[in-house]
């Protein structure tokens, strides 16, 4: 009969909210909590007086020791179970991913002491586990997402820092490390203002600082801030930043975790002192619009509300050869002749006319606000032949807010256009010879009796170096079933790929249509391919002749990425290796021949390396391992099923990452 103090006991760890086993210094369980039914699905009732490792069944699928277990071994094998155990006296810690826990794994934080008796031996072990996959995968996501931050931060225009509650940088971009030449790993880590120093040559608060500090403190360190919500934002002059000193436009925003409590603040600083300067020689030289217009690059003239030229800029006169002198004061749209030989209104005095009389006469002009913009066409302009251009005029303001005149900028498009016209006419070019390289991949699949075939190739660009062929050889005597089996792949990419794959396409086909024996097939080829290709572009190819009297490929790699043979009766795995090297490379090169049976439910996978190249987002890449567990997992699906299935699933890997190189894949299924 149980003691009450036991009883007692038993009761206090089966109310323990973390799952929690008690075993005996013979390793059996003498008590497993509600916790760890519900966390194990298994009941106390099925586990009380368990030993021999039982319970480490529901966890890892096998009997083994758990950390509980490791109490009464030496510490050496208990270094030999764990990657990492954090002893704390006679207590041991761990996190550890158990993958087969449930689907998807599960991270479990335990930790076990050590029951001692009456005497000070040991008599038993406590375990209590906790389930962390949350905790951790959410750690997970965080880092991922400070990473991406930090990425993001470090690649924006202006200099940016971060510092957290306590004023230490948690980010130093690259723009604030060419601004104050001190690099990040000098300054991330650095509190007590030190981030101040390369600006003020004193420890000071920063105006990330002064986010965290009340208003009247805010007013006491600048003459003017500007609050926008939660933001600061200040333009300061800051003296011995540089010889001169430094004008810097500065912005403020504090940061919030999920809770809405700050964390931290972030700062983005802007040099503009360049601008400030120039304001202030604006202000200091009291310019006039005439003269500010004269050093326009655009060419330009201003109108007044009669129509009359008052300002006739530089470029405009070299555009139209007519002196600035000659045009200023003159109306009656005089300003119109060197563009089109007659009087008539231009941009400028559209500006003036009421919206109803501009749409009755023109109808391509577009309106930004109260300014017009259009593009046109000029026949003839200054003896010169036609020209395209580009005309914004918007009008003129007095302080009071009436329009006094309107100004109208002209540029010259002509390159701009000719070169879009270039461009479409390549583009158009390029989809052609897209098309015409479309054409060179078989529409249909040829068939022969015993065998499923599929292929297909996805380009990275609009043309590219990956191709199949499948060759019927029908039309050669003793041929009949069998087919020419080919997929390769060109270095490079692009439109000097694609010219090489059609090149290298008609040799191999012209060649194997030639030679029974493909090694002799490829070696002929390699010759005519080498001695035509003067641009250092080569080739790998694997080329087969799969033959349904014998259900045999016979087959040559020229440097190619093996193809996999799956094999159904015993699930081995076979890879067809190179047996030559690739095309193009080096003439009077020797090739062998070597011949794989494919008997039913077998699979053949050709494909380029466009598929184990292709990356996710984390710059893993897809890679052989991957591809054979697909095969294999879809194995008893038809060759179209398979083909879409390893193309599917590196959709899937691939994510938002763009496809970098061109992919081809070929299915040949033993029927």
């Amino acid at each position: 009969m149980e003691s009450p103090g036991r009883s007692f006991q038993t009761e206090i760890i089966d109310f323990l909210p973390d799952a929690t086993l008690v075993i005996d210094r013979g390793e059996r369980v003498i008590a497993w909590n509600r916790a760890m039914e519900e966390l194990t699905g298994v009941p106390a009732g099925e586990m009380l007086g368990k030993g021999d490792y039982e319970y480490a069944l529901p966890f890892y699928g096998q009997r083994r020791p758990i950390l509980a277990n490791l109490i009464f071994m030496p510490g050496a094998e208990v270094e030999k179970k764990y990657d990492t155990v954090v002893r704390t006296g006679d207590t041991l810690v761990v996190d550890i991913f158990i993958p087969d826990f449930r689907p998807g794994g599960a991270y479990l934080w335990a930790k076990a002491s050590p029951l001692y008796g009456a005497d000070g031996s040991i008599i038993g072990a406590i375990e209590t586990i906790r389930d962390i996959t949350d905790r951790k995968r959410a750690e997970h996501e965080m880092a991922k997402t400070t990473r991406e931050m930090a990425e993001i931060i470090d690649f924006l225009p202006d200099a940016t820092l971060v510092i957290d509650r306590e004023g230490t940088v948690i980010a130093w971009n690259r723009a604030m490390e060419e601004l104050t030449g001190v690099p990040a790993g000098n300054m991330v880590g650095k509190g007590d203002y030190e981030y101040a120093l390369p600006f003020y040559k004193e420890r000071r608060p920063m105006l990330a600082n002064l986010v965290f500090m009340p208003g009247e403190e805010i007013e006491k360190r600048y003459d003017f801030v500007e609050r926008r919500g939660d933001t600061l934002i200040v333009d300061i002059f800051i003296p011995d930043f540089r010889p001169g000193g430094a004008y810097f436009w500065a912005k403020a925003s504090p940061l919030y975790d999920e809770k809405g409590n700050v964390t931290g603040a972030i700062e983005t600083i802007r040099d503009i002192t360049d601008r400030k300067r120039d304001e202030q020689e604006i202000v200091r030289s009291r310019r006039s619009l005439a003269d500010i217009i004269s050093f326009l690059p655009d060419a330009t003239l201003a109108i007044d509300k009669d129509g009359v030229v008052i300002t006739w800029n530089r470029a405009m006169e070299e555009l139209t050869g007519i002196p600035a002198e000659s045009m200023i004061g003159k109306g009656d749209y005089e300003y119109s002749l060197p563009f089109y030989q007659e009087r008539r209104p231009m941009l400028a005095n559209l500006v003036l006319m009421p919206e109803a009389e501009l749409e009755r006469l023109y109808t391509h002009v577009r309106r930004e606000g109260d300014t017009l913009v259009v593009d046109t066409f000029i026949p003839s302009l200054a003896g010169r032949t036609g020209r395209y251009f580009w005309a914004k005029a918007s009008p003129l303001y007095d302080p009071q807010g009436n329009v006094t005149g309107a100004i109208e900028t002209i540029r010259d498009i002509t390159e701009r256009r000719e070169m879009e016209g270039r461009l479409a006419r390549s583009n158009a070019e390029l989809q052609i010879a897209a098309d015409i390289q479309k054409s060179f991949m078989p529409d249909v699949i040829p068939q022969i009796r015993g065998f499923d075939i599929a292929a297909r190739t996805v380009m990275a660009k609009e043309v590219g170096g990956d191709f199949f062929d499948v060759i019927p050889f029908e039309i050669i005597a003793l041929s009949k079933g069998t087919l020419g089996l080919l997929v390769a792949d060109v270095s490079g990419k692009g439109v000097p790929a694609a010219l090489f794959m059609a090149l290298s396409r008609i040799v191999v086909r012209v060649n194997a249509l030639w030679h029974r024996d493909p090694a002799q097939a490829i070696r002929d080829a390699n010759n005519i391919i080498t001695e035509d290709s003067k641009s250092g572009m080569f080739v790998t190819l694997f080329f087969g002749r799969l033959s349904e009297s014998d259900r045999t490929l016979t087959y040559v790699n020229a440097g190619h990425n093996p193809p996999v043979v799956i094999r159904t009766q015993d699930g081995t795995l076979e890879e067809l290796l190179p047996t030559g090297i690739a095309l193009g490379a080096d003439a009077n090169q020797e090739y062998s021949s070597r011949t794989v049976a494919i008997g039913t439910g077998d699979v053949v996978v050709m494909y380029t390396d466009g598929v184990t190249d292709s990356m996710n987002t984390q710059e893993q890449f897809f890679g052989e391992a991957r591809l054979h567990a697909i095969i294999r997992e879809h194995v008893h699906l038809s060759a179209p099923q398979i083909l879409d299935r390893i193309l599917s699933e590196l959709r899937e890997f691939s994510g938002d990452m763009p496809q970098f190189d061109d992919i081809t894949v070929l299915v040949i299924k033993g029927m």
